[in-house]
């Protein structure tokens, strides 16, 4: 076998899309690779310019450096720090890396050209980008949340034990009274901004990790911690409205909280014939015959209930209590 015939062999084995390139630039060969990663038959193109390969806007260009790099040839990277591309057969742009190598043999003096698709490490770079752009988010999220918790509600729960303490009976003053309610009213308000921020974070990892937060921190305030049945694939659920979902769940485990006198509660989450079901349940003392949703500060879930073209119910439990179904379609 001749010298040039195992060369061959040898790039006809490379892993990268290879190309034989005359001094006049056109393709003396291709291997099979080039049809993988750039459609292209190897028959197909030798004999073409090699300029067939690069998109239009840099042709001119590319052909004055393929002529600088003829005259002083040496094995280098193409186009070095730059984001290259080339054009594949249906005419669809492939992001790549260009290594050059000088060839000398018996036929004559030639370049070969090794063109690596770089697809896939653009697309784990994009990713940890995201990552890294979203774990900062997060942290920031953090941030604020332990700013808020420790020192602003520290600072109006003092103002408010001050005002207690320093006027003695703050009963007899409606409007002293008012303040002081004022004041828990924006201590709780912080708090469930603070919930909120803690359940994004988890929202980033998926709905499930996301409504156990949730379930987690509203155990505090419940003296018990809700159980969480699940039924269906919860993966289903599109991002925004298992968001949505989620704060719904906050909402009704905090009207149990502040209603129900509940010893126990639960969350069941059904995922079932493109509908999303949220049920909450308690064993509490149950709403009364004219109470209602509004009644309660739950009006606002039939509206959201409503928008995604789906209903909401809060009604007495089968075995006494109370239970809430906020139901939507997935689509």
């Amino acid at each position: 076998m001749r010298p040039a015939e195992q060369q061959w062999l040898l790039l006809e084995a490379a892993a990268d899309a290879t190309l034989v390139v005359g001094r006049d630039g056109l393709i003396n060969r291709a291997n099979r690779r080039t049809a993988e990663i750039l459609g292209w038959q190897p028959a197909e193109l030798i004999g073409q310019s090699v300029e067939v390969l690069v998109p239009p806007a840099s042709r001119t260009a590319h052909s004055s450096f393929r002529k600088a790099f003829v005259a002083s040839p040496r094995p280098r990277m193409m186009g070095a720090g730059l984001e290259l591309t080339a054009i594949h057969r249906d005419g669809h742009e492939v992001p790549v890396e260009i290594s050059l190598n000088p060839l000398v043999t018996e036929e004559g003096e030639f370049v070969v050209v090794a063109v690596r698709d770089i697809s896939y490490r653009l697309h784990i770079v994009s990713q940890l980008n995201e990552t890294a752009a979203k774990l900062a988010v997060v942290d920031e999220r953090d941030r604020i949340a332990r700013d808020l918790h420790d020192n602003i509600i520290q600072r109006l729960f003092a103002a408010g034990l001050h005002l207690q303490a320093s006027l003695g009976r703050p009963d007899q003053d409606p409007q002293l009274v008012g303040v002081i309610d004022e004041i828990d009213e924006a201590i709780t308000q912080i708090r469930t901004i603070i919930f909120t921020m803690h359940s994004l974070r988890g929202m980033d990892a998926g709905f499930e990790p996301a409504v156990r937060l949730v379930l987690a921190e509203s155990s505090r305030v419940l003296g018990h911690h809700p159980s969480l049945i699940q039924h269906g694939v919860l993966a289903l659920v599109p991002d925004s409205l298992a968001s949505e979902a989620t704060d719904v769940i906050r909402e009704l485990l905090t009207n149990v909280a502040k209603h129900a006198r509940a010893t126990h509660s639960s969350v069941n989450i059904s995922v079932e014939d493109n509908w999303l079901t949220v049920t909450v349940s308690d064993n509490g003392v149950g709403p009364d015959r004219e109470t209602t949703p509004a009644g309660l500060g739950l009006g606002n879930l039939s509206q959201r209930a409503n928008g995604y073209g789906g209903r909401f119910s809060f009604d007495a439990g089968e075995a006494g209590g109370s239970m809430a179904v906020w139901a939507v379609p997935l689509a």
